[in-house]
């Protein structure tokens, strides 16, 4: 029986590095251990003329550790589901589908957002306008951007259930068949790439005794049945696997936004008197500064216009506002080394204001001049191509006549 004798326990512990230490632990053998007495045999063998009075070893053991990586986030699934045939009665099924399909993707360890949840957050997306809202749903089922889509909710994965088709055809021999086609289709919300699809066609073959008119409902809910009982286990198997894409910095792409009125001013600083290449910053700060205008990307407000953005590229929703114009908002597309030159209009509240765009140009005019007298700059503005204003009133209302600036 092999004896050892432990001579240390733990000789020491020690950091590697600042994510991992090293134990070691040192044993001393005995001489009676198998691999100990072959050693010997094998030293004496090779030393005839002399003798092995003894032999000793001392193994040591290490065991690198390191801190537990944190669990992985749960990711956020949003789930879609829509009626697309005309049997209306189907629609009564919509909640039931999404309800099956939630728990089976929660027991997958997925966090399913809510109905509430998604009409609240789009409800939160300023950024689209009403009949945007109401027919977004739609866009995502025809080809929406998912990358949008999922912005607007939260989530790391969109899933759209659509019912396609439902018919039901008698046949001979007694028989009526229902049919009913669902499709599923799971994106990812960075690159909009597919992670899991499915179509399921089925077939449910009835006598045409039990079929009356106006009892088509049950028929179609059992096959929707079917579809959940098989469909539902299968993404739940299936998540684990799919993968959202990570935003890599190098797919990163660079955009610029300017508008009229950063062209208005830009010809102002025409007016600055032996303007040197020394002020170039601080002009540049003027210009967003006395522009005012905000640049929102997929609702998220990114800087001031004139400037350049970083985004991935695709369809995103670009947004441009400033007081007193009309806010400017399209879904575009936005490829590397795209430029945006956007014609800002006077809103309602704007025209009452100035009567027209040339009296919100004075008032631009004044704010700049003022703004770059606090910087020691000193301008001559040549507005004797301006029309002439006339909104004389109280407060801060512009007055430029006789190509005169005044306030």
């Amino acid at each position: 029986m092999k004896r050892k004798s432990l001579i240390a326990g733990i000789l020491a512990v020690f950091a590697v590095c600042a994510w991992a230490q090293v134990v070691t632990e040192a044993e001393k053998v005995g001489e009676d251990d198998a691999a100990l007495k072959a050693f010997k045999a094998r030293v004496q063998a090779a030393n005839p003329d002399l003798e092995v009075v003894g032999v000793e070893a001392v193994v040591e053991k290490r065991a690198v550790l390191a801190p537990r990586p944190p669990p992985a986030a749960q990711p956020k699934v949003a789930i879609f589901v829509k009626n697309q045939t005309t049997v209306k009665a189907l629609d009564e099924e919509v909640d039931g589908i999404r309800d099956r399909i939630t728990a089976d993707l929660a027991g997958a360890g997925m966090i399913v957002l809510d109905a509430q949840e998604l009409a609240s957050s789009f409800d939160r997306f300023k950024v689209t306008t009403a009949e945007e809202r109401a027919g977004l749903i739609d866009g995502a089922f025809r080809g929406g951007s998912p990358l949008r889509l999922a912005q607007m909710v939260g989530c790391d994965y969109i899933m759209l259930v659509s019912i396609t088709s439902a018919s039901m055809l008698n046949v001979i021999q007694g028989t009526t068949t229902f049919n009913l086609n669902m499709t599923v289709k799971v994106l990812e919300a960075v690159e909009g790439s597919t992670v899991f699809g499915s179509n399921w066609p089925g077939k449910h073959p009835v006598p045409n005794q039990m079929v009356t008119k106006g009892n088509e409902l049950p028929f179609f809910s059992h096959m929707i049945d079917q579809w959940c009982q098989k469909t539902g286990p299968e993404m739940a198997a299936k998540a684990p696997t799919w993968r959202r894409a990570a935003v890599d910095p190098a797919q990163m792409i660079e955009f610029e936004v300017s508008t009229t009125i950063d062209e208005f001013i830009g010809g102002l600083e025409n007016g600055v008197l032996g303007a040197p290449e020394t002020l170039k910053d601080v002009l540049g700060e003027l210009r967003r500064l006395i522009g005012g205008v905000t640049v929102e990307l997929d609702g998220f407000a990114v800087g001031s216009s004139p400037g350049k953005f970083m985004t991935t590229p695709g369809m995103h929703q670009l947004r441009i506002s400033r007081q007193w114009m009309k806010p400017w908002q399209q879904a575009v597309v936005i490829q590397p080394g795209a430029k945006f030159r956007v014609a800002l209009e006077l809103s309602d509240e704007g025209l009452a204001r100035f009567r027209n765009l040339e009296g919100f140009r004075s008032l631009v005019a004044v704010n700049y001049a003022e703004a770059a007298t606090r910087k020691d700059i000193k301008i001559n503005f040549d507005t004797a191509g301006w029309r002439d204003v006339g909104n004389r009133g109280a407060g801060n209302d512009v007055i430029l006549q006789n190509n005169n600036l005044q306030r």
